[in-house]
């Protein structure tokens, strides 16, 4: 079960704020994972992007991974079907000098 709670908050000057937040269940989906190389170990930077998969040209979210290889999106449709594309640059990249 997925759980949710958001609030805002604005510390005046010196303040220390202390709070208690008490998740409440979210039923909507999300999808959380990993990137990892061949070799087992996490890859960083990687480009992860979600498509639905009825409408495959279409990118709904896009993130890159972090130090980790972590990524997380959400929340997602109940019951679609989704299409998840991972990405990594392997060449060093190189600035497109714009002609001036």
């Amino acid at each position: 079960m997925n759980y949710k709670q958001s609030f805002y908050v604005k510390p005046a000057a010196h303040e220390v704020v202390e709070t208690t937040v008490s998740l409440a269940a979210d039923q909507r989906p999300a999808l959380i994972g990993n990137v990892v190389g061949v070799d087992g170990k996490p890859v960083d930077a990687a480009l992860v992007t979600v498509y639905r998969a009825d409408a495959p040209d279409m990118p709904i979210a896009a993130l890159y991974t972090d130090e980790h290889g972590q990524f997380a999106f959400g929340p997602l449709a109940p019951g679609q079907l989704y299409q998840v594309k991972v990405f990594k640059l392997g060449d060093a990249i190189r600035a497109l000098e714009q002609p001036g």
